[in-house]
């Protein structure tokens, strides 16, 4: 706590559009509204929340105070993602502790708020954003700027995964199920972020480790256990593939070759992290259906490969995230096919394609892979019928990873 006094004591802390203090956090119901604003305007910038400091406000003066620490971060967690619409995602960090008689842990806290792709965010009944040191009501035309750029984010993904079914392994001659395309890109790494890492053991350790930190990443097929072949040589960077393939080509004659085992994962010197997997449905007697499972968890797969790729070069920032699936249009779940309820809640899809993107920080993908995955196929399990819950160990998050 004596570096917190010590940057008030110099003027290097002191409330901005970026920062804000509050001395504590009730647990009244009017507390949380105050709270969920407060996060709801830093969203669309990003910015921090100081808690444990105190503002008197005739003389603008800051001083530190102390508050408990104990479950304060998870009360937070909650407000944020309960009281603001949609749920916010923020990260906490206790700054300085001490421990009182009891085990009591005392000190200040950051609420850390990054720029969320999901801005703005609604709390009780408005949008705020954030002035030069407080909060404000948005404006209609600010709100619909904000709006703008998410629709304009939406635009970008379509584009990313129209490039990767343009290079769709699988010639048309042959194409006879969906595909699955799920690209992460980072949004501001340099060209050789993975440069160091392409056809390293490392790598392939980082790789091959990604169902151990995935949730019944082995309940479907082709997962993530089908790249049988490490580190090839590719023009970006290195490739992971299964059996069937040579480079990122499809080749039918080979013995055993099947369009349903296929699953490809490429790795570039920029960070970007592709997959290809070749059976995003598959024939149950005369029905096709969508494998949402294998959707599902390959995209949770994607999404904690590049999470962890993040960490590993030092990336803490945005990423590009997009999902899509071709060929859809009139299939319906496996959850329905095999429950033979067609007509009975669970629908066909209705477009050919299936895209849709997000943005996330790093930290996100690594603390709340589920979350983002969510953001991902949200539309698609809706649109079949399906609320996720028969997914929910992949669309579920654990404990924060250490960062």
């Amino acid at each position: 706590m004596d570096d917190v006094q010590a940057a008030i004591d110099d003027g290097t802390l002191r409330e901005r559009h970026w920062l804000d203090v509050k001395g504590m956090v009730g647990g009244s119901d009017g507390a949380k509204k105050d709270l969920a604003q407060d996060l709801a305007s830093f969203a669309n910038d990003g910015g921090g929340l100081l808690i444990g400091v105190h503002e008197d406000k005739p003389t603008q003066t800051l001083t530190v105070q102390p508050v408990a620490l104990n479950g304060l971060s998870e009360r937070i967690d909650q407000v944020a993602r309960s009281r603001c619409d949609p749920p916010l995602y923020v990260v906490c960090h206790p700054l300085s502790s001490a421990l009182e008689e009891g085990g009591r842990a005392t000190g200040v806290l950051l609420v850390e708020v990054p720029p969320s792709p999901s801005a703005p965010h609604m709390t009780n009944g408005r949008y705020y954003g954030r002035g030069d040191t407080t909060n404000r009501v948005l404006s209609d035309g600010e709100v619909a700027r904000l709006h703008a750029i998410r629709s304009g984010r939406q635009l970008t993904a379509e584009r990313v995964i129209a490039a990767e079914i343009a290079r769709d392994p699988v010639s048309s001659e042959h194409r006879e199920l969906s595909h699955l395309f799920v690209v992460a890109q980072p949004l501001a790494s340099p060209p050789d972020l993975l440069t160091s890492l392409i056809g390293s053991r490392q790598l392939s350790v980082l790789v091959a480790g990604v169902p151990d930190r995935v949730p019944g990443s082995g309940g479907f097929s082709p997962n993530w256990g089908y790249l049988t072949t490490h580190n090839e040589p590719r023009a970006q960077g290195s490739g992971f593939r299964s059996s069937g393939m040579l480079g990122r080509r499809f080749l039918p004659d080979l013995q055993m070759a099947q369009e349903g085992a296929l699953l490809d994962v490429e790795v570039n010197d920029n960070g970007q992290v592709t997959l290809f997997c070749g059976r995003a449905s598959d024939e149950l007697g005369y029905q096709q259906h969508v494998v949402d499972a294998a959707v599902v968890g390959l995209t949770r797969c994607v999404v904690t490969l590049a999470g962890q790729l993040g960490a590993t070069a030092g990336y803490a920032g945005r990423w590009l995230l997009a999902v899509g699936v071709t060929d859809i249009a009139g299939k319906y779940t496996s959850s329905a096919v095999n429950t033979i309820r067609l007509g009975s809640g669970f629908s066909a899809f209705s477009a050919e394609v299936y895209i849709q993107g997000t943005e996330a920080m790093t930290r996100e993908m690594m603390n709340q892979p589920g979350a983002v995955t969510r953001r991902l196929v949200a539309r698609l399990l809706r649109a079949l019928g399906n609320d996720g819950g028969v997914h929910g160990q992949l669309l579920a998050d654990g404990p924060p990873e250490s960062s």
